[in-house]
């Protein structure tokens, strides 16, 4: 017997392809960068959504991306801690 369900992975990419057929192909920059490099930490993440047994792919795809954005803010909150803490330290000397 054959597979029942795509892979996640082939699924994934069924979907941006039509995201970028219908919608992507309309955005201007730096929009389209952004939509582009959103469907990248999908793909990065695709491991880990394909674990999940959600039978909606969207679910896992919009998760995946939310996931990955919200490790940039807070390496970026990091960073910029860290940065205020090295102006801090200046000012007082």
């Amino acid at each position: 017997m054959g597979r029942t369900l795509p892979s996640y992975r082939r699924m994934l990419e069924k979907e941006r392809f039509l995201w970028e057929k219908h919608f992507a192909s309309r955005l201007r920059e730096p929009h389209r960068t952004s939509f582009t490099t959103l469907w990248e930490k999908a793909f990065q993440l695709a491991d880990a959504a394909s674990a999940n047994t959600r039978p909606l792919v969207y679910d896992n795809i919009v998760m995946s991306m939310l996931t990955a954005q919200q490790v940039e803010i807070q390496r970026l909150n990091r960073e910029l801690n860290r940065l205020k803490e090295l102006l801090s330290s200046q000012d007082m000397t």
